[in-house]
């Protein structure tokens, strides 16, 4: 069986995840979870 990680990301298809390379972990603590806040970075 293949695994790949990618695919396990609880986030993966949103734009902090997969363009600006935030990890699952990162999103949680930064973002409070929740990955559109990305936007909101100065």
């Amino acid at each position: 069986m293949f695994y790949c990680e990618d695919y396990e990301d609880e986030y993966a298809g949103t734009y902090a995840h997969d363009v600006a390379g935030f990890s699952d972990e990162d999103i949680n603590t930064i973002f409070d979870g929740e990955p559109d806040a990305y936007w909101n970075i100065d």
